[in-house]
């Protein structure tokens, strides 16, 4: 498979961008975004499996956990959707209840667990929405890449049914929070989804476009970029006003929700 820096990243011209060129986003199917979370699993398991030595490196995209933890996370939302333990998804008392379950048990311990959880997992996708289903594997691919960076082993980047399921939940998310609060249009360009618009560019103040990786699509809309970051990065346009659909406007579709970190995050 390729590396993502192999892959060509389509030329964005000045027409397109003021005539708001690009399909609208989409969430794949269920079924899609359940055999996106089995390859995120498999590559976690086959990234961690018999190497407790790494269990307590600190994971520098999630400055509070270690390995160890991020891992107990992704098992304690396997564990909770399962026993339909919703009620506060996404809430930091959530997540640290995870962690605090199972932070205890080895790595190879956590794998297993989650592991046996992959089919029952699944089956409730089916009765779950699309944006549910999408955003766990959203969730769990971000915390893939955590773990990775914590590593320096970053693994593949671009070109796989995780990221479409991933970016598609993120750019749908985007799509209404820009409608919704008025911002500028934004056109997002990435090797696996395509052309994307996010926001009505008929009603919104202009519209800018960025065109970059699927990493970097992940990383930045999924709040593992700083802010200097963000601006950095290869826009058409003036970023300024659309930047809240990075930073204070995303975080409303959860309770505490997508925020930058304050440092630069270097992968």
């Amino acid at each position: 498979m390729q590396d993502q820096d192999d892959r060509p990243i389509g030329r964005i011209d000045a027409d397109d961008v003021q005539t708001g060129r690009g399909r609208p986003p989409r969430l794949l199917p269920i079924a899609d975004a359940a055999v996106a979370y089995r390859l995120v699993y498999g590559r976690v398991d086959a990234l961690l499996r018999a190497r407790p030595e790494v269990a307590r490196r600190p994971v520098p995209a999630c400055p509070a956990w270690t390995i160890r933890q991020t891992v107990a996370h992704l098992a304690g939302v396997a564990r909770d959707i399962v026993s339909l333990n919703m009620g506060d998804r996404g809430a930091d008392s959530w997540t640290q209840g995870q962690v605090d379950r199972l932070g205890g048990h080895s790595l190879d311990e956590l794998l297993d667990l989650w592991g046996q959880l992959i089919d029952p997992v699944t089956a409730r996708l089916d009765q779950s929405p699309p944006g549910s289903a999408c955003q766990l594997v959203f969730d769990a691919l971000t915390h893939e890449h955590d773990i990775r960076g914590a590593l320096g082993e970053p693994g593949s980047r671009t070109g796989d049914l995780t990221y479409e399921v991933a970016l598609g939940f993120l750019t749908t998310m985007g799509d209404h929070i820009n409608r919704h609060v008025g911002l500028p249009a934004l056109r997002l360009v990435t090797p696996t989804i395509g052309s994307v618009q996010l926001g009505d560019p008929h009603s919104a103040r202009g519209q800018v476009a960025l065109n970059t990786s699927d990493f970097e699509a992940l990383r930045a809309l999924g709040g593992r970029r700083s802010v200097g970051q963000l601006l950095a990065l290869p826009w058409h346009g003036d970023p300024t006003n659309v930047l809240p659909a990075f930073t204070d406007a995303l975080p409303a579709f959860s309770n505490g929700g997508i925020r930058p970190p304050t440092n630069d995050l270097v992968e």
